[in-house]
C-alpha cells in the first residue's frame, strides 16, 4: 500500500507543479515581490508602535495560531472509484492512510513553523512567552489535529473521530494556557492529548472498517479547496461551473438594446452574471481586495495592492472571451464578428470600473487624511484600466489566436 500511495503522490505532485507554473508566472511573481516587501515594511512600522503588556496581543496570537492550525488537512488522494476497486484491500488501508499522514505532516509542520516565525517579532514586542515551547505546542496540536482526521477515516463512534473537538477546542485551551499561564503547561497538555490519541489510533489497525463515504468526501473537499485557489489564476478542468438565474441583476442586462451589433454584449453580460464560477471568482477577489485595503494604510502599499487585484481580476476574466465559441448559433446567425472584441471590452470595463471604485472608497476610508495615496490610487487605476482593456486584452487575444 505504501508503493500505491507513492504512485498516487507522484501523479498528484506532477499535477500540482503544472498548475503552480501557471500561477507563479513572471507577472505574478513580480507583483508578489512588491506585495511581500510592502507588507513587510508595513509590519515593521506597526511593531515600532507596540509596547510590552498590550492587552489584546495574546488574544490576537490565539486567533492567528488557531487559524494557522486549520491549514492543511490529511491528504489521502482517494478517488471516487476507489470505493469499488479497493474494497478487497480494506484491511490494508491503515498502512495507506499512515503513508498519507506522514506526507501531510511534513507540509503541516512547515506551515506552523512559518506562522510561528512571522509572529516572533510581534510577540517579542508585546508578550512575555517562551517561543520554543510555543512552537512545540503548535506542532503537537497540528499532529493531534491530523490524527483526529486520520481516525475520521474509519467507522468509529468516539468523540475522537469528531474533528471539531480537536480542531478548535483543544487548540484554544492549549493556547490560552500558553499565553496566560506558562507555555510549558500548554506543551504538556498538547503532548498528553497527542499520546492518548496516538494510542487510540493504533487500535484502528485491528478489524475496523473504513468509512469510505467520509474519506472520499473529505478528499474531494480538500482538492476542491486547492483547485479553487488555482482557479483564481488559471482555468482548472476539474472545476465544473454551473448556471444560476439571478433575477435581482436583470436591471443591468435589460439596459442593453436588442439589436444585431449588441449580440455579443448581451451574451457576455448574461453569461458572466449567470456563470457561478466566473461571477463567484469576480466577487471573491473583489471582497479579498476590499478586506486588505480597508486594513492597510501607508503611501504606496495601498496603490500597489489595488493595482495588483484589478490586474488579477481582469486576467481571470479574459478567457471568458471564448466562452461562446462552441455555440453554433453565433456562427450561423448573420452576426458581425468585429463587434465581439468591442462587446467584451465593454463588459469587463464596466466590471473593473465597479471594482476600482470600491477600491478607491476602501483606500479613502483607511487613509482618509492622506490625499497623496487617494489621488495616486485613482490615477494608477485609470492608467491601468485604459492600458489593460485597450492594449493588453487585444494583444493577448491576438497572441492566443495564433495558437488556436
Amino acid at each position: 500500500m505504501n508503493s500505491l500511495f507513492r504512485t498516487r503522490l507522484s501523479t498528484h505532485l506532477t499535477e500540482m507543479l503544472k498548475y503552480l507554473r501557471l500561477v507563479f508566472n513572471d507577472y505574478f511573481v513580480l507583483a508578489l515581490m512588491f506585495m511581500v516587501g510592502g507588507l513587510g515594511y508595513y509590519y515593521s512600522g506597526i511593531l515600532n508602535d507596540l509596547r510590552q503588556g498590550t492587552w489584546w496581543a495574546p488574544l490576537l496570537m490565539i486567533i492567528v495560531f488557531t487559524a494557522s492550525l486549520q491549514l492543511g488537512r490529511l491528504a489521502t488522494l482517494i478517488e471516487d472509484p476507489d470505493y469499488v476497486f479497493w474494497l478487497p484491500k480494506e484491511a490494508e488501508m491503515y498502512r495507506y492512510f499512515r503513508a498519507g499522514f506522514r506526507y501531510s505532516l511534513i507540509i503541516a509542520i512547515v506551515v506552523q513553523v512559518i506562522a510561528w516565525f512571522i509572529s516572533i517579532p510581534f510577540m517579542d514586542r508585546t508578550i512575555h512567552v517562551q517561543a520554543g515551547f510555543l512552537l512545540a505546542t503548535l506542532i503537537l496540536l497540528k499532529i493531534t489535529w491530523l490524527l483526529s482526521d486520520f481516525i475520521r477515516k474509519f467507522k468509529v463512534t468516539s468523540v475522537l473521530g469528531n474533528r471539531m473537538a480537536l480542531r478548535l477546542g483543544l487548540p484554544l485551551i492549549a493556547l490560552l494556557v500558553s499565553f496566560y499561564t506558562n507555555a510549558i503547561f500548554g506543551t504538556v497538555i498538547s503532548a498528553i492529548c497527542l499520546l492518548g490519541l496516538a494510542w487510540y489510533s493504533r487500535k484502528l489497525a485491528r478489524n475496523v472498517a473504513v468509512n469510505w463515504q467520509t474519506t472520499i468526501a473529505d478528499e474531494n473537499s480538500r482538492m476542491h479547496t486547492i483547485y479553487s485557489f488555482f482557479n483564481l489564476f488559471t482555468d482548472v478542468k476539474s472545476m465544473n461551473g454551473s448556471v444560476k438565474r439571478r433575477r435581482y441583476l436583470d436591471w443591468l442586462v435589460n439596459r442593453i438594446q436588442l439589436k444585431s451589433e449588441n449580440t455579443y454584449l448581451y451574451l457576455y453580460a448574461h453569461g458572466i452574471i449567470r456563470d457561478t464560477e466566473m461571477s463567484g471568482l469576480f466577487v471573491r477577489l473583489t471582497v479579498i481586495g476590499l478586506a486588505l485595503l480597508l486594513f492597510v494604510s501607508g503611501t504606496w502599499l495601498p496603490v500597489i495592492l489595488a493595482v495588483l487585484f484589478i490586474y488579477l481580476i481582469g486576467f481571470q476574466l479574459v478567457p471568458f472571451y471564448y466562452h461562446f465559441d462552441n455555440n453554433a448559433f453565433v456562427h450561423i446567425y448573420p452576426i458581425d464578428q468585429k463587434n465581439q472584441l468591442r462587446s467584451f471590452q465593454i463588459v469587463i470595463r464596466n466590471m473593473l470600473v465597479v471594482t476600482a471604485g470600491l477600491f478607491v472608497i476602501a483606500v479613502a476610508v483607511a487613509n482618509f487624511n492622506n490625499w497623496l495615496t487617494i489621488i495616486s490610487v485613482i490615477i494608477a487605476e485609470v492608467v491601468e484600466l485604459v492600458g489593460f482593456i485597450y492594449w493588453y486584452v487585444p494583444s493577448r487575444l491576438r497572441r492566443a489566436a495564433t495558437k488556436r
